[in-house]
């Protein structure tokens, strides 16, 4: 039985009220206001046991994200048969790109690989009631022109560049493949969609190839027991053919030869096994969530939106309007010493070396700057109906019509330079990546009187069929070529670097060895056929059959014969 004594909470409000009278006229407003804030109710004492809480407005509780709706039903779509497969192939797959072109040499391997590579990727997105996205199929011709360009020639000075661009191009490919492709190829929500879905989400779903593997406890379908049984053929057979091959490679020395043979032929390295299937593996894991991720994680997103249009053709217009009057000034007063050439050479006393680096790595420099501002001011000015200001139209036309006079007098400066001492590969890939400018110069202008057209479209795969022309060109021999063509028409009065030459790669040895049977110039037999064996050793380190291409046939005639 409760205490009868026990005073109730209306007792005590009772007992702890203050009589009026108690106040005196001037204590009287403070005690009210004393009162009132002793009796406001806190956000405590409002609270009612066994009624929840009132939640702000919007507010919404934090679910993990494996407990959400979306994130189950992409476990659903991952735990499927075709889930599994593409999980397999992909680990293969990376498993075949450590070992033949990682670790291996890039040759004849790149494009066999991107043909296994695009047969996995095609299997995977196609579906009977979703046509595949013509822009990803279109993507396909230039990343196999970029990786036929490996089994043509060996370029190691250029191919830096094809390998930047077909990273770039698969990514791009993939992002179209997927559920949430993005508003343009070469636009800004392409690169936010491929920085989050390819590569933040790919780290996020690195749990979701093994899941796949969940479909084997289920039901299990025809397609399903197959791919299991011939996992366990594999798993079971490949020790057993290790331990046989072992005891019959013993048993017979003929038969352990001609197996040597094999390897040494495969260019094989047993001890890269392991670093092959450990790299490849998890290689492997990576590339699945990424397409696993792509393909169903049917997340909604927003497009990242056009970035632009936000800043006031006045302040655009002024800024250029300065910018042309410092350029303008600058071409109008240096013209004739921008296309001086060998006049200015006589009259300053310099060396072709000195003239040419002068003037170019400054225009150079400034040909970039202005480039990139014309750019930025096509994007960034508020167009009116999709149209640049008068002001900010003519301001940019002549930016980039002021930015092509650098430019010509930029390559006339590198011309000089190569007409005294030839051909190199910076100033190839120089005055490659001048006339790249100057094409989309080109497009720029044109943006200005035709607003419509998109404009980093037009760029985009004028850089791409750029890359193209560059890679699938054999760069290295046309430089050793010309140069030694040159030197042979005049050995007394034109120099040739051949040791810059020797450290081009084989593909140069047929041009060179054509040095051989030229006498009394500034070398001897002897350094030409040191520089041969010296490419020699650098042949022969390649794999012979991933690395192999083209061009090795003609090099290696070349030096085979230098052991006779």
């Amino acid at each position: 039985m409760e205490n009868q004594n026990t005073p109730q909470p209306e007792d005590l409000s009772k007992q702890n009220r203050v009589p009026d009278s108690a106040n005196t006229p001037g204590e009287n407003t403070l005690s009210e206001q004393t009162a009132s804030q002793s009796v406001t109710p806190t956000a405590a004492s409002m609270i009612t046991p066994g009624v929840p809480k009132a939640m702000p407005p919007n507010y919404k509780p934090y679910v993990p994200r494996s407990q959400t709706p979306e994130y189950q039903a992409f476990k659903s779509r991952v735990v499927s048969v075709k889930g599994l497969v593409v999980t397999i192939f992909s680990i293969l797959l990376a498993i075949l790109f450590t070992e033949t072109i990682f670790l291996g040499s890039a040759g004849i391997s790149v494009p066999i690989f991107a043909v296994a590579y695009y047969t996995t990727l095609f299997y995977f997105f196609h579906e009977n009631n979703k046509p595949i996205s013509k822009p990803a199929l279109f993507l396909t011709v230039p990343v196999f022109l970029l990786a036929f360009s490996f089994f043509l020639h060996y370029n190691p000075s250029t191919q830096f560049i094809t390998w930047l661009t077909l990273i770039a191009l698969v990514c791009i490919q993939l992002v179209m493949l997927g559920t949430n492709p993005a508003e343009g190829l070469f636009s800004f929500d392409m690169f936010i969609k491929v920085m989050v879905n390819v590569i933040g989400r790919s780290f996020s779903n690195l749990g979701m190839p093994f899941v796949s593997f969940e479909v084997l406890k289920g039901k299990r379908t025809k397609a399903s027991r197959n791919t299991m049984l011939i996992l366990i053929g594999l798993a079971v057979s490949l020790p057993v053919a290790v331990i046989l091959m072992g005891l019959f490679m013993s048993a017979d020395a003929v038969f352990e030869k001609a197996v040597n043979n094999v390897i040494d032929f495969a260019g094989l390295d047993l001890g890269n096994i392991f670093a092959d299937v450990f790299l490849g593996f998890w290689g492997g894991i990576f590339l699945s969530a990424a397409l696993l991720g792509l393909k169903y994680e049917e997340e909604k997103q927003k497009s990242a939106g056009k970035v632009g249009n936000n800043i006031d053709r006045l302040v655009i217009g002024t800024f250029l309007t300065i910018i042309n009057i410092c350029l303008i000034a600058f071409v109008g007063f240096q013209f004739a010493y921008l296309f001086g050439g060998t006049a200015n050479i006589t009259l300053t006393d310099m060396t072709y070396a000195e003239y040419a680096r002068r003037g170019f790595f400054e225009l150079t420099a400034a040909s970039a700057i202005i480039f990139t501002i014309a750019l930025l001011v096509l994007i960034m000015t508020k167009k009116i109906e999709d149209q640049l200001p008068v002001w900010v139209k003519l301001c940019t036309v002549s930016l980039c019509l002021c930015n092509g006079v650098l430019l010509v007098s930029a390559v006339k400066r590198m011309l000089l330079y190569v007409d005294a001492y030839g051909l190199s590969v910076k100033r190839v890939l120089t005055l490659w990546l001048m006339c790249l400018i100057a094409l989309c110069l080109v497009w720029m202008i044109i943006k200005c009187f035709a607003p419509k057209i998109d404009v980093m479209r037009l760029i985009g795969v004028t850089v791409v069929a750029a890359v193209c022309i560059l890679s699938l060109t054999n760069t290295e021999k046309l430089i050793a070529r010309y140069n030694i063509d040159r030197y042979i028409s005049d050995p007394t009065k034109i120099t040739i670097d051949i040791y810059h030459l020797g450290s081009l790669s084989y593909t140069t040895s047929p041009e060179i060895a054509r040095l051989k049977e030229v006498s009394g110039g500034q070398f001897t037999r002897v350094e030409i056929i040191d520089i041969l064996n010296s490419q020699k050793a650098a042949f022969e380190s390649r794999n012979a059959l991933y690395g192999f291409t083209l061009d090795s046939l003609k090099a290696g005639e070349v030096f085979s014969g230098l052991t006779k």
